[in-house]
């Protein structure tokens, strides 16, 4: 959807009528009268008798304000897949990254000199294929910047228990840089009980050591993300597939066995050891978790929090200590159906930590790291059009136009839920909401699975900053361009404290003077 400057939208179709207002096509403003101040002719007229009745006024003002804020929002068709997942910027290629797991495709887009995706994608099937069909069947995943590796993202084949390196800069194109494959026994030192793990779903590089920190998400049979609405199956996490790939991929040499259990894996990549026998984690360490660990994220100090989509705990890990605990976290007091954390957990700007609930409507738990690890509900709420706001991703941003929290509602799990991006305001100390506007995707009933943020530098007069979000039941990708996005619906606050003793922040629409109720 292109945006039209406000004197090219004059001259669209209205012959003379390019010079009505009050913008010159030249250095220096012209006026044409005529136009704003056209109630002279119809007054004579009505005195001459020539109208039997007083014409209404008109009165002339100049929309400038608004015409030169236009919101580009550009949607691109991606090779068709059932599950479009991951999306990934790197700044360095200027390209964004997408996965396609149930296709095993990554998708490589350019972005042009104003940070818009241009109309050109390249794209390749990563590991094993499909001798019927060709169509891959290890199970592409994560993708994420490598900050010990610049140019360099690390990437996940989650049917095939790989984790891969890959330097994506144009001087060393798609060259593997190191290959670790994941553990498939863990070994609970609680209990002495060793299960069957794997399937590496988010994995992250922690960037105060460097350790690679993987959420093995491998059984998927009792994961809520399978089942959608009343009783549909949903896009995403398909335990067929995942059992059929599998064991296809083990019939080819893989080391596949099909999961029972969950852990998160912790290793370095220079003490990976391919030949450690046993459950503990080829030269780094597994921790059992519950079910099961979508993402991960960490704290200003590298700890590690984990949420886990099957219960409503968050796996905490000390990265001195290499102790672990479950954290309870607050959820709203109704409609927190299922009751889960998660999927996404990511870090603000400020060292806080935010985690999503996809169960419970348009709410997200902020940790405070500095303050023990204090958990704080926040209910944002949301306009009248939106029966139900399902949040499963997040991203931030700030600088010069404020602080931001871009929150992906998706309907993955509920047919009646928007796909939508929530854009919400926040204060200085990132503790308060000002304002919320919630934008509707063009394409609904899309799954809409991630958000990344683009940030492709100052040009042409633009900051040159966006959002991508994947579509995943829809094979798409969606920029929306953030430099004039100011109109927000005001939000008013009440802190409350929950029966769990929880501090509850609610939010209710304040008076807007522009009239939004978004």
């Amino acid at each position: 959807i292109a945006s039209i400057t406000p004197g090219a939208a004059r001259d669209v179709g209205q012959g003379t009528m390019g010079s009505c207002g009050s913008k010159p096509t030249g250095e220096e403003e012209s006026v044409d009268h005529r136009w704003t101040e056209p109630n002279a002719p119809n007054r004579e007229a009505f005195e001459s008798g020539e109208l039997l009745h007083e014409p209404p006024q008109f009165v002339h003002f100049d929309p400038v304000k608004n015409e030169a804020r236009p919101l580009l929002i550009k949607e691109i068709k991606l090779p068709r897949a059932t599950q479009t997942h991951e999306v990934c910027y790197e700044p360095s290629t200027r390209c964004v990254f997408v996965s396609q797991m149930s296709n095993s495709t990554l998708v490589r887009i350019p972005v042009d000199e104003r940070g818009v995706l241009v109309d050109d994608q390249d794209a390749w099937r990563m590991g094993e294929c499909d001798a019927a069909t060709g169509a891959g069947i290890s199970g592409l995943h994560n993708i994420s910047p490598s900050k010990a590796h610049p140019g360099c993202l690390w990437m996940t084949l989650q049917y095939a228990n790989e984790l891969l390196l890959v330097d994506v800069r144009g001087e060393h194109p798609l060259r593997i840089r190191q290959v670790l494959k994941v553990p498939t026994l863990c070994t609970d030192p609680a209990t002495g009980e060793t299960q069957r793990v794997g399937g590496p779903h988010c994995m992250r590089e922690c960037p105060i050591s460097g350790e690679l920190w993987v959420g093995l998400k491998g059984s998927l049979k009792d994961t809520p993300c399978r089942s959608r609405g009343r009783g549909g199956r949903s896009s995403c996490c398909d335990p067929d597939a995942n059992e059929t790939n599998m064991a296809e991929l083990a019939r080819r040499g893989h080391d596949t066995p099909l999961p029972d259990g969950w852990a998160v894996w912790r290793v370095a990549p220079s003490e990976y050891d391919p030949s450690a026998k046993g459950g503990q984690g080829k030269g780094g360490r597994l921790y059992p978790c519950l079910t099961s660990p979508p993402m991960l994220d960490f704290d200003s100090l590298g700890n590690v929090y984990v949420p886990q989509d099957g219960v409503d705990t968050v796996l905490y890990i000390d990265r001195e200590s290499g102790e672990s605990k479950q954290l309870t976290v607050p959820f709203p007091a109704s409609g927190a159906t299922p009751r889960v954390t998660g999927p996404a957990v990511a870090t603000a700007p400020d060292g806080s930590v935010w985690m999503t609930l996809l169960g419970s409507y348009n709410s997200l738990v902020r940790i405070d790291p500095r303050r023990g690890h204090t958990r704080e509900l926040y209910a944002f709420g949301g306009p009248p059009w939106c029966k139900t706001i399902r949040l499963i991703h997040l991203a931030f941003g700030s600088g010069g136009r404020g602080n931001f929290i871009y929150a992906l509602a998706s309907d993955l799990l509920e047919d009646e839920a928007v796909d939508a991006v929530v854009v919400l305001r926040m204060d200085e100390s990132w503790t308060r909401c000002l304002g919320r506007r919630v934008i509707p995707l063009p394409t609904q009933d899309c799954s809409c699975h991630r958000i990344a943020v683009v940030d492709a530098g100052s040009n042409l007069g633009g900051d040159g900053r966006s959002i991508v979000i994947t579509e995943l039941a829809s094979s798409k990708l969606l920029q929306v361009e953030l430099r004039h996005l100011v109109d927000f619906q005001p939000l008013d606050e009440s802190v409350s404290t929950d029966a769990d003793g929880f501090v509850v922040h609610s939010y209710t629409t304040g008076e807007s003077e522009a009239g939004h109720n978004c």
